[in-house]
């Protein structure tokens, strides 16, 4: 039984995150919505199925919990119970239960939580609004008659006599209307009896796989009693299932028996009435005449193409997925040498096969690369719960909008943003938009907003994060940056408002007047901006005082295979990423301008600092006295030159990760290997310079 439990865990685990999602996005726009009842069933479908599926796998005690969250959620659909804060408070602290509880069980940890405390609130809840809480062991939702709730399946009466095989049992209703209809498209119809043994522990468990061993060989078409309640475990020793197949239902039959548990499997032929005979309205009328047709015995021209019903997705341990994009990058340095080599020998018979890998292997890469590719949006959903209980905290009135949640990002980036804009977000809400008074004495709506946004922007994906607030005083950052040492006063007062906003980023630097459980330990924006950057992104700011901020993030869409352009250095070869690269130029050396010991020309109008590569590496630089080849890049918004000896062209290459003594080296951002085998740096323009 422990294998069992251990082989669906996992499952189990994927599936209830999916429902607790859709708990925590409907419960916040139920409190902007009260009566939207198409987000309360959403919530009721997403706790019942919750309930059902902990019951199958043995989680008693969040069975117990989504059990209470049902019926203070049926007594508000029935308006019984209003969408209170009192009440949305409690089920959200169910919620953020139910998530640890899933963590635990996830890692396979004896769970330490006690929800009979929550169990015993919602059951409160439920007497003041006048509702019954509800026996422990109740299988549903406890509703008045006539409510929308879905009825509990009423007990199915056992025959006398249950018929043997090769008997035939007749269908009427709605039974009968389905199966009409699968004989229509050329199936036969059977109804199984499924009996348990009586020492079957987890019934529904095993109720589930012998749905899925019917539902492999044939089309399920009802099951009584119906699927929530065998879901939910609640059926006798045995139940029926009504299905439609092509096959021999002998074969179906052993199927079933070969799951463990199951004592006995009954085949029965079924034979129904015509829908000519029985009106849609009525469900049984014994006086009309029957014309009665044998299982199987519907006319060869009434069958239809089959129906295949393909799995359209599957998960993949993201284990595996980083492995094959290794082994595909391993296979790009391998093409990139095909090529030299063809290039260099041109061997006419082998043109057309390396002009066919480099092709395949290019479509390889891409299809890989975008499998790795994921939606915004499942870091993003995880912060409109957050701003609304910090600014419950707060006692600030604060509407999160989200833009662009379709645009989609490298994995491994975007797991690795969810803290800066944890962050940046925290910010907001603290420092950011005043409070509901303070607003309404500047003229503002009582209610701020902040806004995310996600824009794909060429090779990179910029993500903002913009608030209405009072904004941030270029002169208040100047005055705390010299009271913390951070800048002379001279250099505060030499800065404009653009670069004193940079102040910001500066390590150990916070404009809180007092440390607080949200934000102000001096941890912020400077571990923001080395996050980023270590990505390979930026981060800039705008603000206008009284008006708000907006922060945003420059992104790389990926950080395995990138495209990169070669320089060369002294003896040496690097890789500048070309998404840092805005273009090349040639510089006449008496062009060139010194400033203190900054070097600088004038490009286009604006000034252009440039910084020797050779001289931060300590090479021995090989340019020519009149004339220097210098590579302008983009670092937060701020372009510099980076001059360079030569360039020797663009090529994709694939990114290794520095380890060991290289880990963290400052000016590199990994490293990758060229089609002759040799190893080159690729140089982190953020953090270099």
């Amino acid at each position: 039984m422990d294998m069992d439990m251990s082989e669906y865990r996992e499952e189990f685990v994927n599936e209830a995150r999916e429902h607790l999602q859709i708990l925590n996005q409907s419960l916040l726009d139920l409190e902007h919505d009260e009566s939207n009842m198409d987000l309360l069933n959403n919530i009721f479908r997403a706790a019942h199925t919750l309930k059902g599926s902990s019951a199958t796998m043995g989680y008693m005690e969040v069975n117990k919990l989504t059990h209470r969250m049902e019926n203070v959620l049926d007594a508000i659909r029935n308006g019984k119970t209003g969408v209170t804060s009192e009440v949305m408070d409690a089920i959200f602290d169910c919620f953020d239960t139910l998530e640890v509880m899933i963590d635990e069980i996830e890692s396979d940890t004896p769970s330490s939580i006690d929800v009979s405390d929550l169990v015993n609130q919602l059951d409160g809840l439920l007497v003041e609004g006048g509702e019954n809480a509800g026996s422990e062991g109740s299988g549903g939702p406890v509703g008045p008659a006539g409510s929308d709730a879905p009825p509990k399946p009423e007990k199915v009466e056992e025959p006398e006599k249950p018929p043997e095989t090769g008997q035939v049992t007749p269908l009427r209703g709605e039974e009968l209307k389905i199966a009409n209809d699968a004989i229509n498209r050329g199936l036969s119809v059977f109804k199984m009896q499924v009996e348990l043994e009586d020492t079957c522990a987890l019934k529904s468990v095993r109720a589930v796989m012998v749905l899925k061993n019917i539902g492999d060989h044939a089309e399920i078409l009802a099951t009584v009693p119906g699927d929530e309640a065998i879901e939910d475990g609640e059926f006798g020793p045995g139940f029926d299932v009504i299905f439609g197949t092509e096959e021999d239902g002998n074969v179906i039959k052993e199927s079933v028996e070969h799951v463990n548990e199951v004592a006995k499997a009954s085949i029965i032929p079924v034979i129904i009435e015509s829908a000519e005979s029985v009106p849609e309205s009525s469900t049984e009328d014994e006086s009309k005449p029957k014309s009665e047709s044998v299982l199987g015995a519907a006319p060869a021209l009434q069958k239809k193409p089959d129906v295949v019903r393909s799995v359209q997705s599957v998960r993949v341990n993201i284990e595996k997925l980083d492995s094959l994009v290794n082994m595909v990058g391993e296979l790009v340095i391998n093409k990139i040498r095909l090529l030299q080599i063809q290039s260099t020998h041109q061997i006419k018979e082998l043109d057309e096969t390396v002009s066919n890998i480099d092709r395949l292997t290019n479509d390889l890469r891409d299809e890989v690369m975008q499998m790795r590719m994921v939606p915004v949006d499942q870091v993003f959903k995880r912060f409109p719960r957050m701003v609304r209980d910090l600014a419950k905290k707060k006692g600030k009135e604060i509407e999160m909008i989200l833009e662009g949640k379709d645009i989609e990002l490298d994995r491994t980036v975007l797991d690795e943003i969810g803290e800066p804009m944890v962050h940046l977000i925290r910010n907001c809400v603290d420092h950011g938009i005043e409070s509901p008074g303070e607003r309404e004495s500047a003229g503002k709506p009582k209610s701020g907003t902040v806004r995310l946004i996600a824009r794909r922007e060429k090779n990179h994906v910029d993500i903002k994060v913009i608030d209405d607030g009072a904004g941030i005083d270029p002169d208040k950052l100047r005055t705390k940056a010299v009271d913390k040492g951070i800048v002379s006063k001279e250099e505060a007062d030499a800065m404009n408002d653009e670069n004193a906003l940079l102040l910001i980023f500066a390590p150990g630097f916070s404009m809180a007047e007092a440390i607080t459980d949200i934000s102000g330990r001096g941890v912020g924006m400077d571990v923001v901006k080395t996050s980023i950057e270590a990505l390979g992104g930026s981060v800039s700011i705008k603000s206008d005082a009284g008006v708000g901020t907006e922060v945003t993030l420059k992104l790389p869409l990926t950080m395995a295979i990138i495209q990169a352009l070669l320089v060369g250095v002294a003896h040496n070869v690097y890789a500048v990423p070309i998404s840092s690269v805005l273009e090349t130029i040639s510089v006449q050396t008496d062009s060139i301008r010194v400033m203190g010991q900054q070097k600088l020309i004038t490009l286009r109008g604006s000034v252009l600092p440039l910084v020797w590569v050779h001289d931060l590496f300590g090479n021995v630089s090989e340019n020519g006295h009149e004339e220097v080849t210098a590579v302008v890049v983009d670092r937060g918004g701020q372009h510099i030159g980076l001059v360079v000896d030569s360039l020797l062209g663009q090529q994709e290459i694939a990114i290794k990760s520095l380890s060991g003594m290289l880990a963290g080296v400052r000016g590199f951002a990994g490293a990758t290997i060229l089609g002759d085998g040799k190893v080159i740096m690729i140089l982190d323009v953020a953090s270099m310079l």
